[in-house]
């Protein structure tokens, strides 16, 4: 598990598209590049991947610009780094228990356990959860210490 700044650019920018949209009026590329300090181009490629994915369209003329395609209340965090084709898995096998010489690896479990914790921990955080709570933590310190 590998989290690059396609997720982060992502996430930041579709809590900004959120922000910055007044009565789902589509918000201008430029506009959240140069709030999030994001390259514009960079910033395009990602968008057409959370295009094709469904979870933002296109508004074209002259006061075009983005919009979710979906209730960002039903976006969540995992699906949007899916989107941008973040790899979630930590194991070194994919998942497939091949990993030490075809075989299954002492640690295989304790990787397999964590992608289900983080996959399940992903699922549940919404787009919307970032922009209307953000200063409320995510894992409360008892969950952690669990």
């Amino acid at each position: 598990m590998n989290f690059t700044t396609k997720s982060h650019y992502a996430v930041n920018a579709l809590a900004d598209l959120e922000y910055l949209s007044a009565n789902d009026s589509p918000v201008a590329l430029r506009d959240i590049a140069t709030r999030q300090g994001i390259n514009h181009t960079y910033l395009e490629q990602l968008f057409r991947k959370l295009r094709i994915a469904g979870i933002v369209k296109s508004v074209r003329g002259r006061n075009g610009g983005y919009v979710y395609a979906a209730n960002p209340n039903t976006i969540s965090i995992k699906e949007i780094m899916e989107a941008v084709e973040e790899n979630l898995d930590s194991t070194n096998c994919s998942g497939t228990a091949t990993c030490h010489f075809g075989s299954r690896c002492n640690s295989h479990k304790l990787w397999d356990d964590l992608n289900n914790v983080v996959d399940n921990f992903l699922s549940e955080i919404s787009i919307l959860d970032l922009v209307e709570k953000p200063k409320r933590p995510h894992i409360m310190l008892k969950e952690i210490q669990s």
